[in-house]
């Protein structure tokens, strides 16, 4: 099955947002508090990530079974950190809004999913990518973790149940 990780595109709204109610419903399953009560990612803000360019999708087999943003710039939320960030790059891109559609869960594309995003972010001559995920969502943490990232400290989002495990790979 080909895999691909490209930009997303406005025309593909209504799939990304199916994506993101399946990531929310998923959470929420698990007796997870992450993008609840309307504090998770929206269709209005995958739109703004695609205006921005920042918006991607996985493809697998011809079908749009996946979603993140990955925004270049400051993350507010991460100028203060319960651990430390390694510095020696003055710039970094946040991947954020990961999810992958129901059907497509437990099929292995999260790995190569997140290795497609480094690869991009590295393309746009990235060399820190930052990543974060609530205390109790194992899944994420073990993606992250295989990923290569490593463990930084805790930040905190200023919404309900905001504490987050921060993740940096630095390339």
């Amino acid at each position: 099955m080909e895999i691909k990780i490209r930009k997303a595109k406005l025309t593909e709204l209504d799939q990304i947002e199916k994506i993101l109610a399946s990531g929310r419903e998923y959470l929420r399953d698990r007796g997870l508090p992450q993008w609840q009560n309307g504090y998770g990612p929206t269709r209005s803000m995958a739109e703004d990530d695609i205006h921005h360019g920042d918006g991607y999708v996985l493809e697998a087999g011809g079908l749009v079974c996946g979603y993140a943003a990955m925004v270049g710039g400051i993350e507010e939320a991460y100028s203060t950190i319960r651990g430390e960030w390694d510095e020696r790059h003055d710039k970094y891109i946040t991947i954020h809004r990961v999810a992958i559609n129901a059907s497509s869960r437990a099929t292995g594309l999260s790995g190569p999913f997140m290795r497609g995003l480094i690869k991009i972010a590295r393309r746009r001559r990235f060399r820190d990518i930052r990543i974060d995920t609530y205390p109790k969502n194992e899944i994420m943490q073990r993606v992250i973790l295989r990923a290569g990232f490593t463990y930084r400290g805790l930040v905190h989002m200023p919404i309900p149940d905001g504490e987050r495990l921060a993740y940096q790979l630095v390339v």
